[in-house]
């Protein structure tokens, strides 16, 4: 595996604090050329600091289980948003099925979190650039899920799909404004347009319809 020997920055999400403070410890005892940025328990929250130029980091080491919107959606969101930005997802014990599904959003690596130095080591090798078997570099993956309208994808603008993406992360409205750098008006004008585009009553239908094309 590739190793990081230059300074990287680096965001960490985990639903379990216990888990977040651990994780802590090992970047500030064992990765010192690693600048933590940020440590959140939502996925929200992850994906909003990677829409952020100020709290964009280098690499993203997020585990399946967070609260609210979930791990590999938080990935998926992302990754749509970032060709530069580096995805490694931890499982307590990783398996094939969400190992595939982490390819399919866009990530660069799994790994279990029973073995720190396994850990460390992964954390060097993707914030290096490195991928593991199976998986693909950010840009690629950036550019596969460009490439995969989906069921409704297709159908939307490339604004719309940003604002569905963000409706999606539970992002709120001035939040999606500040972000697009529209107005209220403009953003209503488009959530229309989409809810029309997708046959649904509601944002919360059209959420629900665009999870389940994204499956």
């Amino acid at each position: 595996m590739a190793t990081a020997s230059t300074p990287f920055t680096i965001g960490v999400a985990s639903a379990d604090t216990l888990a977040l403070r651990m994780l802590r410890i090992i970047l500030l005892d064992r990765i010192p050329e690693a600048t933590l940025l940020w440590c959140e328990t939502t996925g929200r929250a992850a994906v909003e600091h990677c829409a952020k130029d100020a709290r964009k980091p280098d690499l993203v080491l997020i585990n399946l289980v967070l609260r609210g919107l979930q791990g590999l959606n938080s990935c998926r969101l992302i990754r749509r948003g970032s060709s530069r930005i580096k995805l490694l997802v931890m499982q307590t014990v990783p398996d094939a099925h969400a190992r595939d599904k982490a390819i399919r959003a866009g990530v660069q690596g799994l790994v279990g979190k029973d073995d720190d130095t396994v850990l460390v080591n992964a954390i060097r090798s993707i914030a290096a650039g490195g991928t593991m078997d199976g998986f693909d570099t950010a840009p690629h993956a950036h550019d596969a899920l460009a490439g995969q309208p989906g069921q409704h994808r297709g159908r939307l603008t490339k604004r719309e799909t940003e604002i569905m993406d963000m409706i999606v992360a539970n992002m709120p409205a001035e939040t999606i404004c500040a972000t697009l750098g529209i107005s209220p008006e403009t953003l209503r004008s488009h959530r229309r347009n989409i809810r029309n585009k997708m046959h649904a009553a509601n944002d919360a239908q059209a959420v629900i319809d665009w999870d389940a094309a994204e499956e």
